[in-house]
């Protein structure tokens, strides 16, 4: 009984082992199918951007923006820099940080307060968001290999 018992077991294995191996490359068939159809997909994305980077309506209105905000910021430094006096009042939450990062959608408070602020630290505020955006817009972007 124990040759027949081994020839079994033989075979049951080489049976398991045929099923893994099928389901292995089944799986490897479907990855390379995604990678293929993923690639397909970048190279459109990256034909659409070449085409959208060398549109001059587009070239002209990323100039606009970062102009404009140049010139924006500018303007701030040397009026508040004549006048130092210039205070804006805001409402502040009181408790901001109950909500969380969703505060502003959820209402993290219903009780506020008054705040002044100057108009350089209004300006110190606004260089993080001019930095950011003419950074953004000023960088010539490349070709992506």
């Amino acid at each position: 009984m124990g040759p027949i018992l081994n020839t079994i077991i033989g075979a049951g294995i080489k049976l398991l082992c045929n099923l893994l191996n099928n389901w292995l490359e089944q799986r490897k068939q479907n990855q390379l199918f995604l990678a293929a159809r993923d690639n397909e997909m970048l190279q459109a994305m990256l034909k659409n951007q070449i085409e959208q980077a060398s549109d001059p309506f587009i070239k002209m209105t990323r100039r606009i923006l970062f102009m404009s905000l140049t010139f924006t910021l500018c303007f701030l430094m040397i009026y508040y820099a004549l006048n130092p006096e210039v205070s804006y009042s805001i409402l502040y939450p009181l408790k901001s940080g109950t909500g969380g990062f969703f505060s502003w959608l959820f209402g993290g408070s219903k009780e506020f307060e008054v705040i002044e602020l100057t108009g350089g630290l209004l300006l110190m505020h606004f260089f993080d968001l001019c930095f950011m955006v003419v950074g953004f817009y000023a960088v010539p972007s490349g070709k992506i290999r």
